[in-house]
């Protein structure tokens, strides 16, 4: 049931990033977040087996930090829309967390798209789903995406099931 949840949610995820005469959308990065192997900031990072969603990463945060989790590469295409989306929940977060995009592009400087107008994760939440997009325009070749959680307080943030998507023609 889990799993057939995952797929009903990647599948309009997708659906949902198409547009008149795109090539069709595809999954650059999915980690459902099971192990700590390539998460690039893990200080205060663990796994957490006992969580209702199975194994996430837990943070703990004493300050404001980003956590980085990965860097993927786009692919070439005249114009690209990146998509993230992924599952928080928190406990005792003085501020909030949100998923956050940071692409370095030449000579337009640093792109940043941040989830933070929907599913609030602050103070002591539930499992929240939050997504946010990137566009990176017409762009030379492929680029490099970061991806993170932002948290702005102290407390503890899960993360789990993070997928970024391209669309793009």
């Amino acid at each position: 049931m889990k799993h057939m949840a995952s797929v009903t949610g990647v599948t309009v995820l997708l659906f949902a990033l198409g547009c008149s005469n795109a090539q069709s959308p595809g999954v650059l990065y999915h980690n459902r977040l099971d192990s700590l192997d390539g998460i690039l900031s893990n200080p205060g990072v663990t796994l957490d087996t006992s969580t209702p969603r199975g194994i996430a990463l837990r943070i703990e945060s004493q300050a404001p930090r980003s956590v980085r989790l990965a860097e993927v590469q786009t692919l070439d295409a005249q114009t690209v829309v990146l998509t993230l989306r992924g599952h928080l929940r928190a406990e005792r977060l003085t501020g909030r967390a949100y998923l956050e995009m940071r692409c370095n592009m030449p000579q337009k400087g640093v792109l940043v798209s941040r989830a933070t107008s929907q599913s609030e994760v602050a103070g002591t939440t539930d499992w929240v789903t939050q997504a946010t997009r990137l566009s990176l325009g017409e762009q030379p070749g492929p680029q490099i995406v970061s991806l993170n959680v932002a948290i702005e307080g102290a407390g503890i943030v899960w993360v789990d099931n993070i997928l970024l998507a391209q669309a793009g023609h």
